[in-house]
């Protein structure tokens, strides 16, 4: 079958499809990378809970600041996804990014646990606003990079399929 093919119009119809994909996935990238306010608001609100928990409250106070701490958790949660203009079926999330939330509970709570036992060790006075501070320095240095890295092969994945 011979189909006579104009290229300059066959380049252009390639060129509003791509377009609007490649503005996809710059929207993808940008909310990923570009909006350090909730990395901040999820380590100052760690950093609350971190250093409230480790006062001698009774039994039920201790229930009170972890029900606090869960709610706010699911609040930022509900703001921050509804935020997204763009949703994307499947290509948003890869395997990377799952990595990336095990791999952020791991060092978070890694450092949890070992800051709580060196600062009862060593008994150091406010033990818990060290806990809480190196907790959330951790947290915020481990985030931004591991984001960027879990983004990074949309666009790829993208070229890759496309014809």
């Amino acid at each position: 079958m011979t189909t006579p093919v104009d290229a300059e119009r066959a380049w252009q119809d390639l060129q509003r499809i791509r377009v609007p994909q490649e503005r996809v996935y710059d929207e993808v990238e940008r909310c990923a990378h570009g909006d350090r306010r909730s990395t901040y608001v999820m380590a100052g609100v760690m950093w609350v809970f971190l250093a409230s928990y480790g006062l001698k409250l009774p039994r039920w106070g201790s229930f009170l600041v972890l029900a606090a701490y869960i709610g706010a958790l699911v609040v930022l949660a509900v703001i921050y996804s509804r935020r997204t203009r763009v949703r994307l079926h499947r290509s948003r999330y890869s395997w990377r990014s799952f990595a990336t939330m095990l791999a952020g509970a791991v060092v978070s709570g890694g450092t949890i646990i070992l800051t709580g036992f060196l600062t009862e060790w060593l008994a150091l006075p406010y033990g818990s606003v060290i806990q809480a501070t190196i907790s959330a320095g951790a947290f915020v240095l481990f985030v931004g990079p591991a984001n960027r890295w879990a983004i990074s092969p949309l666009r790829d994945r993208a070229a890759a399929t496309a014809p």
